[in-house]
């Protein structure tokens, strides 16, 4: 008698729009259970990530009362997991019991039963685990068979679950198997009894077949809501099923820990499942990895030899995308102000919500690539900050204060008001990378770098994709755009988009070089070290570098009050000689910006002085003279940002795409709006030029 172990795990993540979890309910989640509970030999280890099961609660009562029958008959087990589906590890230990207890109380409470393991996110694994999941009362979890696999362990030995342990602490753990994952439901049932009934004379050790997936795979995924439901995938599965019953036994997981003994111990390294260990490479070498991986397939040894690749680990994310570890590192100052606080402070959700991993990393999924779900992560740590208010949060007047708050060993300041926080980074060109306008509460400063991704190279062989034949195609396998001319919007940059960066450009350089990073800076500020001091209401930066060869002091006074703000520059030429009248270079200083509806259709700009006929949306590109202010407007949320030099500029403004994958292929997605205001350069007779910018933010 061979067991299967059937794990499904339905997840959306915080700040998903209502409209996509209503679609998903009705092309997934609904039609799966009701179709599962018709099938009653048919067991389930099911798993809803806590802002699904949420909403579920609220929404769908009807799910919520189905799943309760299924519990109370045995045939359903409900899995915990991290409430909100955060990465644990990189949660400090208190969020992570807080996590997973939060969701084992909710969990407790609707289904009158406490849940014995837990979906891991991504299944990022790493040896100290089993201490945290032991404190939290957990007794098991389910990865990846290439987890174990990887500690040398051979397929024909993963026919059960293993023991392993850190400092005494123990957890069983199983593994999941990678040909169920593809077989499941992209092959013919034919396919998939013919694996299942080769395990009796494959395995070695234990008789259980273990699937643990997405539930997205049956019905969301491209191509898959016709192949699984319309034309009869899932019922023809469990029609199989059931006919197989004389060899076939279906469990819960649970109930295989109480009837089979684990198949020996086992130690995992930090890994996850193959393909995360591809996209959290760095672009280049995610794009050797992947080739390799191809290439092993025609090798004749290559499967012995793809045993043993790891990739890279899931903490790689936080290198690779400098704003990924902002934003951690952001959630990690809530967290740390909340030691000590009784869990049951409105603080600690909006904590929990911020910790949800999809706005941290990027694989084939839009993930740190789409901005409404870090716009998510934002208001939730600014809303938290304000709910444990005091004078660390909410000063009565501009607080300044200095620390290295994105641990890379060097300091940023951080200047505070009732309204307002700026995080100045002057290690990074003396550049402001965070700009939080409480009240609303958004950072308008949440854009995205134009990164090169490993990936890119497959537009070139993009084509429609969706279904293969007959049968639905895993979006692993898939190349497919979106729309036609992706490739032209495939342009990088030079380092990472923040406000107030400071350039110097001929006047020879246009709009077009500047948006393809095509231009030459002329000066060496952009990205370089500022020496830093910080004032009652200021931070003061200074650098010595040079401009087209020649010498030149540039000090940055950055300072906020209240709703407003503004950048005072000082430039100093060594030699007042040296930058004579009509020299034909601009200093350029340069915002990248983003409202919460970004460039819809009710964001736009508004110019003084007005400009007849010039396109006011924030995905509008245009070069203006003569401006005076401009103000960007969400009409949607609320909150307008209004930037007035003290002196005419030319404005530059143009949006900023990046092109990424997702579910349903190649996407553009605008990440922010760059606007560069340029000012001839041009001394007094001391040597000196001044120009300020200022900006005030309300609420409409």
């Amino acid at each position: 008698m061979t067991n299967f172990v059937f794990c499904i795990h339905n997840h959306q993540p915080v700040g998903n729009f209502d409209e996509v979890l209503e679609q998903a309910y009705k092309d997934s989640y609904w039609p799966f259970l009701k179709a599962l509970f018709n099938h009653p030999s048919i067991k389930i280890t099911i798993h809803n990530s806590g802002f699904l099961l949420d909403w579920m609660i609220r929404n769908k009562p009807e799910y919520i009362e189905l799943l309760k029958t299924m519990a109370a008959s045995g045939q359903a087990e409900i899995m915990g997991g991290g409430h909100y589906e955060p990465i644990l590890q990189v949660l400090p230990e208190k969020d992570r019991l807080g996590q997973i207890r939060l969701m084992s109380d909710r969990i407790e409470k609707v289904f009158k039963t406490r849940p014995r393991g837990i979906w891991l996110a991504e299944r990022i694994w790493e040896p100290s685990l089993p201490t945290t999941l032991s404190k939290a009362g957990i007794e098991y979890l389910l990865v990846d068979d290439n987890h174990f696999i990887k500690s040398g362990l051979e397929r024909e030995d993963l026919g059960g679950y293993y023991v392993t342990e850190d400092q005494g602490n123990v957890l069983k753990i199983f593994p999941g198997s990678e040909a169920l994952r593809y077989l499941i439901p992209f092959q013919s049932i034919d396919n998939l009894d013919a694996h299942l009934k080769g395990l009796e004379g494959f395995l070695r050790k234990g008789n259980t077949a273990i699937y643990g997936d997405d539930g997205e795979k049956f019905g969301v995924w491209p191509g898959t809501r016709k192949w699984v439901f319309d034309d009869g995938w899932l019922e023809r599965f469990f029609v199989k099923l059931e006919e197989s019953l004389g060899w076939l036994r279906p469990v819960t997981m649970s109930s295989l820990v109480d009837s089979e003994r684990p198949l020996g111990r086992i130690y995992l390294p930090t890994t996850s499942y193959m393909e995360m260990g591809e996209w959290s490479l760095p672009a280049e070498a995610s794009k050797d990895y992947t080739e390799l991986i191809d290439r092993l397939g025609s090798w004749k040894n290559g499967e012995t030899a793809r045993r043993f690749l790891q990739g890279g680990t899931w903490r790689n994310f936080f290198s690779k995308y400098p704003e990924s570890n902002w934003l951690h590192k952001r959630m990690l100052i809530v967290s740390r102000a909340l030691e000590g606080s009784a869990p049951g402070e409105p603080a600690f959700d909006l904590l929990y919500r911020a910790q949800s991993n999809d706005a941290y990393w990027h694989g084939v999924f839009g993930g740190l690539y789409l901005p409404h779900l870090r716009t998510a992560a934002y208001k939730n740590i600014i809303e938290a900050e304000s709910s444990i208010g005091g004078p660390g949060f909410l000063p009565a007047e501009t607080a300044v204060s200095s620390g290295d708050v994105d641990a890379d060993g060097s300091d940023e300041a951080v200047l505070r008001t009732r309204e307002l926080n700026l995080f100045v980074a002057p290690s990074l060109g003396g550049s402001v990378v965070e700009i939080d306008f409480k009240p609303v509460p958004v950072n308008l400063s949440n854009t995205l770098t134009r990164w090169f991704e490993g990936y890119h190279h497959k537009l070139e062989y993009s084509g429609a994709a969706g279904t293969h034949g007959d049968k639905a195609q895993s979006i692993h396998d898939m190349v497919k755009v979106k729309e036609e001319g992706l490739e032209r919007y495939l342009r990088y940059d030079k380092e990472r988009r923040a406000s107030f960066t400071d350039r110097f450009l001929s006047e020879t350089e246009s709009i077009d070089s500047f948006f393809s990073n095509s231009y030459r800076d002329l000066g060496d500020f952009a990205s370089a070290p500022y020496s830093f001091g910080l004032k009652s209401r200021s931070v003061s930066m200074t650098r010595r570098g040079t401009v087209a060869g020649k010498d030149l002091v540039l000090n940055k006074d950055i300072s906020a009050e209240g709703a407003s703000f503004r950048a005072d520059y000082l430039l100093k030429s060594l030699n007042k000689d040296a930058f004579p009248v009509d020299n034909g270079i601009r200093f350029c200083v340069e915002l990248n910006l983003m409202l919460p509806c970004c460039d819809g259709f009710v964001c736009r700009y508004a110019f003084t002085p007005g400009f007849e006929g010039e396109p006011v949306g924030l995905g509008s590109t245009g070069e203006l003279k003569g401006v005076a202010s401009v103000e960007l407007l969400d009409e949607y949320t609320g909150v307008a940002l209004k930037i007035e030099p003290e002196r005419p500029a030319t404005l530059w403004r143009f949006p900023l795409h990046t092109v990424s994958l997702s579910e349903g292929g190649f996407e553009k997605i605008y990440q922010g709006s760059c606007l560069a205001f340029l000012f001839p350069v041009s001394f007094d007779v001391t040597g000196e030029m001044k120009v300020s910018i200022k900006a005030a933010v309300r609420g409409l």
